[in-house]
């Protein structure tokens, strides 16, 4: 540990004027000094460029981006400081490893499109390289925290049950529907008014008597026709990205069936985001099934409990080594040039 302390005395750390600072990335003129110096660990660099792009990825507004950028600094520092204590510990990571972690992104995030994964560097500003040199601080920062994990079964049941009643507020369930639908979808240049016609007729059907499910799996174009249009699972709000059917379908009561309505389609784009195609379609839904809103029950919770616990703890124990590696450090604070 004298080595490692020894080393850390002669890193340089330039952590003041942040926000001064900042204020070059928003300044009226939209001129950005992205080479500009934010911090610096011993020979590796922070510029206030990096910054902003690794803000600009969360979509933070100027205000949120001015009041974080201190967090994503000191963020940034600490694990360059893991990864040179990583270094003096004679510990290295194989490039094979590396490789190995790299592939296992490729296609998890970008689903091995090469292209996707191109057009996400270009919108991060960085290299393959730098790609991977990031791969490789993360993984040596999570190593250098893991050491003090705490293991759940090192927590009592007394324990769970004080975190239980003091955060009850985490443990809310929302109100859950599950689904049934019918949808008619536009054949070539067929006119909305054409298919709200034929939806009326089929409202017309169920309201004498007809089965929802029956009429789901002989009429209409829904994914889930098979199914008798069955969404298969009970969701809450948050997990419904139609407003339209959103609005609709949680306004209703279990075994309730909905008026025809209009549902702008969605899409996904080939960054991953979600959005409106300029398409239109006709749904008719039925809530099959309703749960109220309510505090899950503490045996339902206890595993889930116990493992946040243990990640307080540990991120507890992991401020305070960071702290002591900050500490040991040599901090000399350069205010930005006016």
């Amino acid at each position: 540990m004298g080595k490692i302390n020894s080393f850390f005395k002669h890193l340089v750390l330039i952590v003041g004027g942040f926000i001064s600072g900042y204020q070059l990335l928003s300044a009226d003129d939209n001129l950005i000094e992205i080479n500009r110096i934010a911090a610096k660990v011993n020979n590796q660099i922070v510029t206030w460029g990096e910054i902003k792009r690794a803000m600009e990825q969360l979509n933070f507004t100027e205000s949120e981006m001015r009041e974080r950028a201190p967090d994503f600094i000191n963020g940034k520092v600490d694990r360059l400081l893991a990864s040179y204590a990583f270094d003096q510990k004679g510990m290295f990571i194989p490039d094979s490893f590396i490789e190995q972690e790299f592939n296992k992104r490729m296609i998890n995030e970008f689903n091995a499109d090469r292209r996707l994964f191109r057009d996400h560097l270009r919108s991060l500003g960085k290299t393959e390289k730098e790609y991977r040199d990031d791969i490789r601080e993360e993984i040596e920062y999570q190593h250098m925290l893991s050491s003090s994990r705490r293991l759940k079964e090192d927590i009592s049941p007394a324990k769970v049950e004080e975190f239980y009643k003091k955060n009850s507020y985490m443990f809310k369930k929302n109100a859950k529907i599950r689904i049934r639908e019918i949808v008619l979808k536009p054949i070539a240049d067929e006119p909305i008014t054409v298919l709200m016609q034929q939806a009326a007729k089929i409202s017309n059907q169920l309201k004498d008597g007809e089965k929802f499910q029956e009429l789901a799996k002989t009429v209409g174009q829904s994914t889930y026709r098979e199914n008798g249009g069955d969404w298969g699972v009970m969701i809450s709000e948050q997990e419904v990205r139609s407003e339209e059917i959103k609005k609709i379908a949680f306004s209703l009561k279990e075994g309730e069936i909905s008026e025809p309505f209009l549902v702008d389609l969605l899409e996904r784009k080939r960054d991953g985001s979600v959005a409106k195609s300029g398409k239109k379609a006709v749904y008719i839904v039925q809530v099959s099934e309703r749960e109220s809103p309510g505090i899950k029950s503490l045996e339902s919770l206890r595993s889930e409990i116990e493992e946040m616990i243990a990640r307080e703890l540990e991120a507890d124990s992991q401020r305070r080594w960071l702290s002591r590696v900050k500490n040991d450090a040599y901090v000399r604070l350069i205010l930005p040039e006016k």
